[in-house]
This record gives structure tokens, C-alpha cells and sequence, in this order.
């Protein structure tokens, strides 16, 4: 790479920016990788030197774009991580969140830059975060967990500036504090969104969105489940410039588990993993919600993705076991969107931390080209990138 010239035109500035900020793209989501092996297999101590070369790699570039204030924080997350593979410090869940949220703050700091935006934090926030970084180092044992979780605390009470973008998403995907009842959060939140992706409503639209609260309410796990996976749904299409019908998806992404409302409560934390009667039971709901959306002519490719959404690219999935090209694209797409958010809200009323949103892409971009469609993955990926704020409550 080659050094950026301050009194060069604005073009060739813009050019040298642009190759490093894909080059940081490229070494971050290395590290969101590695991060999450390296808490499966503390005891590869490739995977510490594999991040450490690539932290180390950021740091020295950082300075040919002329981001020498963010050096200081890269050179605190080197001196951890030397720490690590000395064997002076042992690697957990609670290391791996402060590397994950220190490269976090800087991957913020830099597209803010770009953009000419405000900095994500001020000079005295990063001079605290960086003396609080080094001084784990000099910690005993007895203290280190204490300033683990000041450091935490620094990193995620900070103010963070998203890049901006051409239109403003509604915040409405993660709202938990709001002083309106359940009932109409559900319907309002999926009323903007569908307003946001020029989605008209119509009267079958107004009918299906009445539904929701009730299908929220079978089960705590549900609440805000119908806007988080619209959203996403909604985004990813367009991030694939609206290959599937945008009004047909968002159909069968609000209603694909309607069929689930009538099963019984203790079936719905099951998902399919009960015996095999109860299972044959509760693999039932896609037929039941598929046949009520199909009842409508104007809505059965909705209902064909309903009907197919837990089919599986290796055919291994049901109702009818098939597999890749078989499968319609947007049940491709709604096979992992269910996917995703089940993994990242398990537990009811557990906020979604930025560990499991890695531990959930990582998890389904192994199972690409077995369990899921790998064109639709990497579009999940780029979308909760793109927007991680909305899926961090």
C-alpha cells in the first residue's frame, strides 16, 4: 500500500482510503472468525498469532491514511493480546469481547472518518479506553476480571455514530423500551417497515398484520420476532436488488409460523427436537400456515415459502425433502432468517450480545451449501454487518 499524500488531489486520496478500507474489511471479519474458533479451541495458539498479525497489520496501515490517533488503541489491543500468547493471560469469553468491541470501535472510527461524519468517541474517551486496555496487562489475577468489565463498560456505553445513509431505518427492530402495548408495537413496527421498503399497505396486508400480536403472544421468546425477521428479510432482498417479490416475502416471513400458534405450548420450544410422534406434530405447521395463505390465489407464492421453509439445500430438510434449485428462493431466504433469529434469542427477555450475533453468522455460513442457499448467507452477513445496531437491543 502505498503512503497517502495529504496534498494530493482528492481523487487519489479517495483511492488510497478505498483500498485500505477494504483491506480492513477483509481483516476484520478474519478476526469476528478466528475470535469465535479461538473460544471453541483456547489451546491453538495459531489462532492468538493469527489475530495478532492481523491487529498488528491494521495498526501499520491505519498510519498511511493518516489515522495516527487510533494508533495508540490498536497498539493497547497488541500489547492484550501479547499478553495472551505469553501465557500471562488466559483467554475467555470475556477477552473475546473486549478484542471484538475494541476492533468494533475502530472499524466505526474509520468509516466515520471516511464519511466526514463524528468520531464514535472523543479524545478523552480513547485515552481512557487505552490506559484501561494496557493496564490489564500489569493486572494479578484477582483484579484482572474487575478492569475486564471496566474496560467493557467503557467500550459499550460510548456513544457510537453509524455511517449515515441515504434514508433513515426505523428504529423500530429491537425497540424493548417503549410505553406502548405489546399489541400494537407488533403492528406498528411492521407497518413502517413495510412503509421504509415502499411496501403499500392494502387490505390483506392490514388483515395478516392484525394477526401478529396473537402469534407474539403464544410464546415470551416471540415478542418483536415478526419486525426483527422482516427486517432482515426485507434488507436482504434488497441488498439483492429486490430479486424476489418484496410484497410475497413479507407475507410469508409475517405468517410462515402462523401454523405454530395452534400447536401446543410445550411443543414451541421443542422445534423439532421432541420424540418422533411429537415431532410429526410439530413438523405440521408448515402445512397449516402454507394452507391458510394458500387459501387466497393472490398469495400463493407466499405460501409455497411457507410450505418450504425448513426444506434444506442436502435435502435432508421436510416437508418434502428437497434440495438446492428445488427449494423456492425465498424459502431459501426464510430458512435462514428463522435460523438466524433463533439463534440470537433463545433465552426470553436476553439481550442479544455482540458474541452471539458472530456465534450465529458463523455457525450458519458453516452450514452454506448443506443446511442454506450460500448466496443468501453471504447477504445475512453483509446485512447485520450493515446494521448491527438494530439486532444489539
Amino acid at each position: 500500500m502505498s503512503q497517502l499524500n495529504l496534498n494530493r488531489p482528492d481523487e487519489l486520496q479517495r483511492d488510497c482510503v478505498d483500498d485500505f478500507f477494504e483491506d480492513f474489511r477483509d481483516a476484520y471479519e478474519q478476526c469476528e472468525a478466528t475470535l469465535i474458533e479461538l473460544e471453541q479451541h483456547p489451546q491453538q495458539p495459531e489462532l492468538l498469532h493469527g489475530i495478532f498479525r492481523v491487529v498488528h497489520t491494521i495498526k501499520g496501515n491505519l498510519g498511511f491514511i493518516g489515522l495516527f490517533s487510533l494508533i495508540p488503541l490498536l497498539q493497547s489491543l497488541e500489547d492484550v493480546l501479547d499478553d495472551i500468547r505469553k501465557g500471562h493471560m488466559a483467554y475467555d469469553s470475556s477477552l473475546c469481547d473486549v478484542i471484538q468491541l475494541t476492533l468494533d470501535r475502530t472499524q466505526q472510527w474509520v468509516e466515520a472518518s471516511i464519511a466526514d461524519a463524528p468520531k464514535p468517541l472523543t479524545p478523552g474517551e480513547l485515552q481512557q479506553i487505552c490506559q484501561r486496555l494496557t493496564g490489564l496487562t500489569s493486572a494479578d489475577e484477582r483484579s484482572r476480571g474487575v478492569r475486564i468489565r471496566q474496560v467493557l463498560g467503557l467500550l459499550d456505553s460510548t456513544h457510537v455514530q453509524a455511517l449515515a445513509i441515504k434514508d433513515e431505518l426505523p428504529d423500530v427492530v429491537n425497540s424493548t423500551a417503549t410505553t406502548e402495548p405489546k399489541a400494537s408495537s407488533a403492528v406498528d413496527a411492521c407497518r413502517r417497515l413495510l412503509q421504509y421498503y415502499r411496501i403499500r399497505m392494502d387490505a390483506d396486508l392490514e388483515f395478516f398484520i392484525q394477526l401478529l400480536p396473537a402469534l407474539e403472544q403464544r410464546h415470551p421468546r416471540w415478542q418483536g420476532r415478526s419486525a426483527r425477521q422482516l427486517f432482515l428479510a426485507l434488507e436482504m432482498n434488497r441488498l439483492a436488488g429486490n430479486k424476489l417479490d418484496q410484497i410475497q416475502l413479507a407475507v410469508a416471513v409475517m405468517l410462515h409460523d402462523l401454523g405454530m400458534s395452534f400447536l401446543p405450548l410445550q411443543m414451541l420450544d421443542a422445534q423439532g427436537r421432541a420424540d418422533p410422534e411429537q415431532l410429526s406434530v410439530w413438523q405440521r405447521h408448515v402445512e397449516m400456515g402454507a394452507s391458510l395463505v394458500a387459501s387466497s390465489p393472490r398469495w400463493q407464492d407466499a405460501a409455497a415459502m411457507i410450505w418450504q421453509h425448513h426444506e434444506q439445500q442436502d435435502g435432508s430438510g421436510f416437508p418434502d425433502g428437497l434440495d438446492a434449485e428445488d427449494i423456492s428462493e425465498g424459502a431459501r431466504l426464510l430458512r435462514i432468517v428463522d435460523e438466524f433469529d433463533l439463534l440470537t434469542n433463545q433465552h426470553e427477555h436476553q439481550e442479544a450480545s455482540n458474541r452471539q450475533l458472530i456465534t450465529a453468522l458463523v455457525e450458519i455460513s458453516k452450514a452454506a451449501g448443506s443446511k442454506f442457499d450460500p448466496f443468501w448467507v453471504g447477504l445475512l452477513n453483509e446485512a447485520v454487518k450493515l446494521h448491527k445496531q438494530h439486532f444489539q437491543r
